[in-house]
């Protein structure tokens, strides 16, 4: 009898939805979250030294993910959008914790961008000229060392030897490079943050217009929209 009532109980109850905000994988140009399968794909390119970058995790990626990424009906990919040299280290640090820790650790970079980006921008003309000098394959590094990203990143939980075997993955450096020539020749974005739905770039609805969309307020509709 207990058998029988546990077997019944089981049957009836529902099974529990899968976590899709927790379930990430790489892809060959970024990370994904959510379900494989969802009817919308939506891609944002992403610079980590953008300040509408940043606007955009404030105001836009708490409700996408609760909205519509929880639901298995959107999944979200972030593509870096390498514009620069710091653009290049935080981009290796972020992945340098593994898939798992990779979406927690860019929305702390995005929310401490403030903090960590006034070390490059204060690095001085005498250690600009140390960098140009450095071999090519070292100038990330260098770079992320002089800028002060290494420290920060130390202070977050992130080992330095860790830190410098990351700056220093060529094969994960050409991937960035790669998905940068992608994204402006293939899917022709030309700002950040750019985004894609079903893959297709999203612009403003003026005739011919080439202005991206890059606020929560714009996308959430054309997200909406692809859903009916």
């Amino acid at each position: 009898m207990i058998l029988r009532a546990l077997v019944l109980f089981l049957l009836a109850t529902p099974a529990l939805a899968a976590d899709w905000v927790r379930t990430v994988a790489a892809t060959p140009r970024g990370y994904v979250m959510g379900n494989p399968a969802a009817k919308v794909k939506l891609v944002e390119y992403a610079s980590y030294t953008c300040p509408h970058c940043r606007v955009f995790q404030q105001e836009g990626v708490a409700s996408l993910k609760a909205k519509y990424v929880s639901t298995g009906k959107v999944s979200f990919e972030f593509r870096s959008f390498v514009r620069n040299g710091p653009d290049y280290a935080a981009s290796l640090l972020a992945a340098c914790d593994g898939v798992a820790r990779f979406y927690p650790v860019t929305e702390m970079l995005f929310a401490a961008q403030p903090e960590w980006i006034k070390g490059f921008e204060t690095i001085d003309e005498a250690t600009a000229a140390k960098l140009q000098a450095v071999p090519q394959d070292k100038q990330v590094a260098a770079l992320a060392k002089a800028g002060g990203l290494t420290a920060f990143m130390a202070g977050k939980g992130l080992p330095l030897a860790r830190a410098e075997r990351c700056l220093a993955d060529k094969a994960a450096a050409d991937r960035l490079t790669a998905t940068l020539k992608a994204a402006v020749e293939t899917d022709k974005v030309n700002g950040t943050p750019g985004f894609l739905i079903n893959g297709a770039l999203q612009t403003m609805d003026s005739i011919g217009s080439s202005q991206i969309i890059t606020t929560w307020a714009d996308l959430e509709p054309r997200i909406v929209k692809a859903l009916r």
